[in-house]
């Protein structure tokens, strides 16, 4: 489940699991103007797993609504993907990957990983 302290103490509408609760905008469905995205909430219109790949997608268009919020202006929905890779290093450069019903191991799959995550890590090294 999420941090315990997100639905113990905080004003915020959580999931049982403790995943505050957003609508298709990233915004608290209780608290306007509080947003959350990532994997410390729940996307209450369409449910996805908890995966870095919606963190990551999110991420332009929370910091579009946060400004149209500050702004007071209308808030951008958004619909998440449905498929996604999901690739997890198993050590000693061993990676898994799979895609809805097909999965794939193996130590190129290892340095596809380490490929994306250098390349995803690099674009944050310069602010």
């Amino acid at each position: 489940g999420a941090a315990s302290w997100l639905s113990t103490s905080t004003p915020f509408t959580t999931t049982d699991e403790g995943f505050v609760k957003v609508g298709s905008t990233y915004e608290c469905t209780t608290h306007p103007r509080v947003f959350a995205a990532g994997d410390c909430c729940h996307f209450v219109e369409s449910p996805r797993p908890k995966a870095g790949v919606f963190a990551v997608r999110a991420g332009p268009i929370l910091r579009e609504n946060i400004l149209a919020s500050a702004l007071d202006r209308p808030l951008i929905p958004h619909r998440p993907q449905n498929d996604f890779l999901s690739l997890i290093s198993t050590g000693n450069k061993y990676a898994v990957a799979s895609r809805g019903r097909f999965a794939f191991e193996g130590g190129y799959l290892w340095k596809l990983k380490d490929r994306i995550d250098t390349k995803w890590l690099s674009e944050y090294q310069e602010i």
